[in-house]
């Protein structure tokens, strides 16, 4: 029997505009213990066709279908179907502590007492990487980073002990480390229980490293199916093969960074408590260049963008713009100056506003803060003569100019993010998550920043999708001479389009230095793993990070904030890794932060003795 069971399924949105057919006679199949796969490009109506299934649609919808079953029956959505959703944020109650929202789900499925509850809740919440549960029960979403919430909304899935579960983008924000653990649990889950897996993704990767069978879904419609190695091997579709070949791009020309640093920080630390937040960093970001910042959910990466935005401020340390310390008053006048695209685009757009209006409020904003806006204060005019009726005249022309202006500036900001005219007056809910993701991309680039930070901008991104943004990014870093903070989990990316690059684990830089050195070449323990984790869109490639162990974290170190933050995963850890923390070694363009390159641990070397790697 068939886990899930589709023919003909057909979606229609009504709209003041019109009828919108977003799927059309979708025909679909899932056997029981089986994982299969739908990919393609943001839009194409991949999620539409699972809240169809789900019945999660809004009323404005109208959904027509031959057949939809679940094991022979109709799905019930808690009790033999469960998904996991693409934006954790949106579906986590930030009211509510994240215990008391995955016992409630086991409560109501087994009918048990709370404290068998608590020690399931404790035991899914293990499964999916979060260590020390009982703590992180106590948690409300808002403490959490993205990656924990969407394992958190993983273990809820979890906790239904559903027949299929549905993944909608569920390793979006996750890094290659923890993503590999998440697959290879989904794989053992499916394996030990016979829950079928319906993985809805954009990453090729993740889709070869763990589906039997794929579907490939463009503008409402399956273009092609098979078997991954089929599929991936050898392409019927035109679509499908310009799919794979965005995916296999090889690196991009990212401009030449120039002498001139543009912002600096030195010895930075912003703590929320004894472990989290960032400790002791120092970077600098000169004009032209690209310079990426990978590491795992949670690690500090957006911690430091927003310290560098302002929006943050420093415990400790100097944030420098253009060789002059940073005070509060120099760093309000230079807001414009950095921009920050962040990760998660439903929650960073007002949902009262549409596309139009969110970037001409940043347009409106950028004006006050440039003092470029007239003021309108001053005397109080004569009344009625000729002079203040022409002079009325006038501002009324210089207000309808502004406003075409604006439009205008507008429109053509919307076409370099690839999208129309008609998208000024859709609200962001009426956008997919990959078009949402763009309107913040415009937002940012719409007052011309000299420092652009990039928070997991691609994340939400098909691979045809990700490549006209990312051309769209370096078109304007070259031709702006702006420099580009690129914060990622996705290594493909990295590689392809940073000049320079900084790995972070447990708020410390562990490593830093040119990006083709250290992707060909890792010195630090953390960066080795994390490029190991790395899946191919090759399904014999992708497919070896089913043997990666599930990392444990030690509750002890993350209690007593000694030791690197490392030491407790590192294969390579010595008795000094777990009581201090390591300086951080400098060599040419290559900075580390592990004991295996201290001469006091590692051993005395010679004057002109070169440095390579001791992993």
């Amino acid at each position: 029997m068939r886990a899930l069971d589709i023919k003909k399924l057909s979606v229609q949105y009504h709209t003041e505009r019109g009828v919108h057919r977003a799927l059309r006679d979708m025909d679909l199949y899932v056997e029981e213990g089986e994982i299969t796969g739908i990919v393609g490009e943001s839009g194409s109506g991949k999620t539409t066709a699972m809240l169809a299934v789900m019945g999660l649609l809004d009323k404005n919808s109208t959904v027509r279908s031959e057949k939809v079953t679940v094991c022979g029956e109709p799905p019930v959505p808690g009790v033999n179907i469960a998904m996991v959703f693409q934006d954790p944020q949106s579906c986590l109650n930030p009211t509510v502590k994240i215990g008391r929202q995955i016992t409630e789900t086991i409560r109501a499925r087994r009918h048990c007492g709370r404290r068998e509850a608590r020690d399931r809740a404790v035991e899914l919440l293990d499964m999916v990487g979060i260590g020390d549960g009982k703590k992180r029960m106590r948690q409300y979403p808002f403490e959490l980073s993205g990656g924990m919430r969407q394992r958190v909304v993983i273990a809820i899935a979890l906790a239904c002990e559903p027949k299929l579960i549905i993944a909608d983008e569920p390793t979006t924000a996750l890094d290659a480390a923890v993503q590999a653990q998440i697959l290879r649990l989904l794989k053992k889950i499916v394996e030990e229980t016979g829950t079928a897996l319906l993985l809805v993704s954009h990453d090729l990767g993740v889709t070869a490293s763990l589906c039997q069978r794929v579907y490939v879904m463009h503008e409402g419609k399956i273009v092609e199916s098979g078997t991954v190695e089929d599929v991936f091997y050898d392409p019927q579709d035109g679509y499908t093969r310009q799919l794979l070949s965005s995916a296999k791009q090889k690196r991009k020309n990212c401009g030449s960074p120039e002498n001139q640093v543009l912002f600096r920080m030195e010895h930075v630390t912003k703590e929320y408590n004894t472990r989290d937040g960032i400790r002791d960093i120092s970077l600098d970001f000169c004009r032209g260049e690209v310079f990426a910042l990978a590491g795992e959910s949670g690690s500090g990466k957006t911690t430091l963008a927003r310290v560098l935005t302002g929006i943050l401020k420093e415990d400790k340390g100097v944030l420098y713009y253009k060789g002059q310390p940073l005070d509060q008053k120099q760093r309000d006048r230079s807001r414009n100056k950095v921009q920050m695209v962040f990760q998660d685009p439903y929650a960073s757009l007002n949902p009262c506003l549409t596309a139009g209006q969110v970037l001409e409020e940043a347009l409106r904003a950028a004006d006050i803060r440039d003092g470029s806006q007239r003021r309108r204060m001053g005397t109080v005019p004569a009344r009625d003569n000729a002079a203040e009726k022409q002079s009325r005249s006038a501002r009324r022309r210089d207000r309808k100019a502004e406003r075409e202006a604006r439009r205008k500036t507008i429109c053509d900001m919307l076409k370099r993010v690839g999208l129309t005219e008609e998208y000024m007056e859709k609200y962001p809910s009426e956008l997919s998550g990959g078009q949402r993701q763009r309107i913040g991309i415009a937002r940012a680039l719409i007052v011309r920043p000299e420092l652009l930070i990039c928070d997991e901008a691609l994340s939400s991104l098909d691979a045809v999708t990700q490549e006209q943004i990312l051309d769209l990014l370096l078109d304007i870093q070259r031709e702006q001479g702006i420099a580009c903070l690129f914060i990622s989990h996705d290594m493909h990316v990295i590689r392809r389009i940073s000049s320079r690059m900084g790995v972070m684990y447990g708020g410390r830089l562990v490593e830093s230095g040119r990006t083709k050195e250290i992707c060909s070449d890792p010195w630090h323990p953390y960066t080795k793993q994390l490029l190991e984790a790395v899946p191919e869109a090759d399904p014999l490639r992708a497919r070896r990070i089913r043997s990666l162990p599930l990392r444990k974290r030690t509750a002890d170190k993350e209690q007593t904030g000694k030791g690197c933050p490392f030491a407790g995963e590192c294969g390579y850890a010595m008795s000094c890794c777990t009581e201090q923390e390591p300086e951080t070694y400098t060599f040419g363009e290559r900075a580390v932060s592990c004991f295996l390159y201290a001469e006091k641990y590692s051993g005395r070397r010679d004057r002109d003795y070169i440095m390579t790697s001791q992993i």
